[in-house]
């Protein structure tokens, strides 16, 4: 039987995996539980929602408290940076909260170590969510060989911010003269030349057509919507350096360096770029939307990803609200009563910049009103999740290095990214090396 890890290794790995991953983790301090009246059940919820989204969800917390005063759910929040670390630690030593948040790309590491419990039955039970309500593609990405290990609260994805003042100006507006965000490779081209001027005269555009926000975001929606992959099917070989992965960062450095519509990384706050009224558009995510909408300096739009290359594609991931294992009854049952009420509720969520992922929400009037979120809700159905492996943060780091050197011009985009297929390929032979140790030779 062959080492190779994928997806679909089974569970009887945990040990080897917990030792693995244990020796680079920091240690966790005692979590510190509550101490509730008698009869009241305390439910300790884990996230990183340390910025706005975090007072959205204290709202929730304390309602779901107010409406269910059996059950009081504390709530810890810590900065995504250091979460995940103390999360799996935390599970190591049996010291996990009853309900934390997981990204679906980090939801396989915390499966293989045994730290979820599987949560089919709960979902299907008494006073459980009907499943064929979640939209299909996001409800496969935190299922694995057909069983599910969390309830996605949302999803969020990439999608199109505009500078609504600096379309009109540039003539870029349907018949009526409103701004008209581009949809296509022409339109977006022409829209980049429009965009990018030289205001002061000096020889130097000082209005751009495009920031490259966050590298690792929007170069998978791009390389996906060229056509490249990222791993063979069975998660044993990387392929990052892809000729069609190649091709598309080839693009974006000539965005940069040849026709001069997007500014060099170094030296420019992309965002901040964009905020300032400096940039026509950025590829961004919908969770930033809560920066445009404190904003009122700033006439932005929202529109879907447009489509560059030869298919549609947007990154996109999702918070998956997550059990751990080896609650008693009671405990399991307040904490499910809990996730329950969060994805009832997850419209409330979506006001601070997310997109639920249950089609009847999707379907009301009250979500058609949130114009932005919307507008991105429409590329669901060709989103593209990071790869399901559980050495996803080793991925990250190798690839999100590699796009950099691409961009800043150290290297070039098929050099970079054989550098990272190498490293990453190195990170694959050090997790087999873990299975043959755990007993599953080759």
């Amino acid at each position: 039987m062959s080492a190779a890890i994928s997806p679909h290794s089974t569970p009887r790995l945990a040990r080897g995996l917990r030792a693995a991953v244990a020796a680079g983790l920091l240690l966790l301090a005692a979590t510190g539980c509550g101490v509730g009246e008698r009869d009241v059940i305390t439910v300790r919820f884990w996230n990183g929602f340390t910025g706005p989204d975090g007072r959205t969800m204290l709202r929730l917390v304390k309602r779901f408290n107010e409406e269910n005063p059996d059950v009081r759910v504390l709530m810890q929040r810590m900065d995504w940076a250091t979460y995940y670390n103390k999360l799996f630690v935390a599970g190591m030593g049996g010291r996990g909260p009853d309900v934390f948040v997981i990204h679906a790309d980090n939801l396989e590491r915390f499966r293989l170590a045994e730290f979820i419990r599987p949560v089919d039955d709960l979902v299907r039970g008494p006073g459980g969510i009907d499943e064929a309500d979640f939209v299909e593609n996001v409800w496969a990405a935190v299922g694995r060989d057909g069983v599910h290990y969390g309830v996605p609260l949302d999803v969020h994805l990439l999608g199109l911010y505009y500078n609504k003042a600096l379309f009109r100006e540039a003539g870029i507006v349907d018949a009526a003269g409103e701004a008209r965000p581009p949809a296509t490779r022409e339109e977006f081209m022409d829209a980049l030349e429009r965009l990018t001027r030289d205001v002061d005269g000096d020889g130097r555009p000082d209005q751009w057509g495009l920031v490259f926000t966050w590298y690792r975001t929007n170069m998978v929606t791009l390389m996906s919507q060229w056509g490249g992959a990222f791993f063979t099917p069975d998660y044993a070989k990387c392929t990052v350096d892809c000729p069609e992965n190649a091709a598309a960062l080839a693009f974006c450095v000539g965005l940069i360096r040849e026709k001069g519509f997007v500014p060099p990384p170094e030296n420019f706050d992309s965002w901040v770029g964009f905020r300032q009224g400096k940039v026509g558009m950025a590829f961004e995510g919908i969770y930033m939307l809560a920066d445009l909408e404190k904003q009122t300096d700033l006439e932005y739009g929202a529109a879907p990803m447009p489509q560059l290359g030869e298919r549609p594609a947007a990154w996109a991931s999702s918070h998956t609200l997550c059990l751990r294992q080896g609650l008693d009854d009671v405990h399991e049952r307040a904490a499910w009563r809990f996730i329950a009420f969060l994805s009832d509720h997850s419209l409330d969520w979506a006001e601070g910049g997310q997109i639920p992922v249950r089609k009847s929400l999707l379907d009301s009037d009250r979500f058609r009103g949130m114009e932005a979120q919307a507008a991105f809700a429409e590329r669901i159905p060709d989103i593209v999740y990071l790869p399901r492996v559980p050495f996803i943060f080793e991925f990250q780091t190798e690839f999100d290095a590699a796009i950099e050197k691409a961009l800043r011009g150290s290297a070039a985009p098929a050099a970079a990214l054989g550098e990272a297929t190498a490293n990453i390929d190195a990170a694959v032979a050090r997790y087999n090396e873990m299975l043959a140790e755990a007993g599953r030779m080759p």
